[in-house]
């Protein structure tokens, strides 16, 4: 009986070892993630116009003649990239709004507006020729001053301390757009430091509450939910072989980077490398 037992178990490591390598790779066969068909770059960008958000970003006078020279230069570094598509942060039922104007523009009968969709968008479109931008956003309020409210009345010190220190590095930050071009503030605000800034904050905010009050989880879902429905638009108009150029608030930027670096069929482009000073060509040695 014992030796039967052997025999059988002997037969079983057996078949096992025959069958689990065709088995795993069935399993593996269906989620093999697809070949990259599209590419996309997030350009987070600051309110040119100024914004009614709780955490004021940078603003100043984009129309005056130095800003304009450096918008030019931004734009022909863009341009290098060759967007196939510009998506911009207007919401999706006012598409139809955005590309009449835009076409007005087009045709010399408009004059661009001081924000970043008609700044950067527009002057970009026009550039390389393209018939319309894309509007894909999603609007959702935030509701951050209830979360402070309750932190401060249910004694979490430490988060209204948090959001405090923040508002003052964002206006040390702001500030330093006097004596920074347009592009090098860009690619501050681009940079994974402060992608990661951002998100932690966030994520410390989801903390405020107690058992099962989520008052800050619920702002923060929220956010999820907003960008999240941000990318599904932006997803459903890229097609394969398209090169997408989202020019968005910069607050933005870490979420939708992580869906397009997650999803199997977009190739996520490096914003903050591509916005670095161009070094200058070596001398050949005579």
């Amino acid at each position: 009986m014992r030796q039967l037992v052997a025999r059988l178990s002997t037969l079983s490591v057996a078949l096992a070892s025959t069958l689990t390598p065709p088995l795993q790779a069935q399993r593996l066969e269906g989620v093999r993630p697809r070949p990259a068909s599209a590419s996309v770059m997030i350009l987070g960008t600051y309110h040119m116009g100024g914004s009614s958000d709780f955490i004021q970003g940078a603003s100043d006078n984009v129309l005056t003649a130095r800003r304009q020279r450096e918008v030019e230069a931004l734009v022909s570094t863009l341009a290098a990239f060759r967007p196939t598509k510009i998506m911009v942060e207007v919401p999706v039922a006012r598409d139809s709004a955005l590309n009449a104007r835009y076409r007005r523009y087009a045709d010399g009968r408009d004059t661009l507006r001081a924000d970043e969709v008609d700044q950067i968008g527009f002057r970009l479109a026009k550039r390389l020729g393209h018939a319309r931008l894309y509007a894909i956003d999603y609007r959702l309020d935030e509701d951050i001053r209830r979360v402070i409210g309750w932190a401060a009345q249910n004694g979490d010190t430490a988060f209204v301390g948090l959001v405090q220190q923040f508002q003052k590095r964002m206006q040390v930050s702001n500030d330093s757009l006097r004596h920074l071009t347009i592009t090098e503030f860009l690619r501050r605000m681009n940079s994974p430091e402060q992608d990661a800034e951002g998100q932690a904050g966030y994520l410390r905010m989801a903390r405020v509450g107690q058992d099962t009050t989520h008052v800050g989880a619920d702002v923060v879902a929220g956010r999820y939910a907003r960008n999240l429905k941000i990318f599904a638009s932006m997803a459903r108009a890229t097609q394969p072989g398209d090169r997408v150029l989202v020019i968005y608030g910069a607050g933005h930027g870490k979420l939708l980077r992580d869906f397009v670096r997650e999803s199997a069929d977009l190739a996520l482009v490096d914003t903050y490398r591509y916005l670095a000073p161009k070094r200058p060509a070596a001398r050949r040695a005579r």
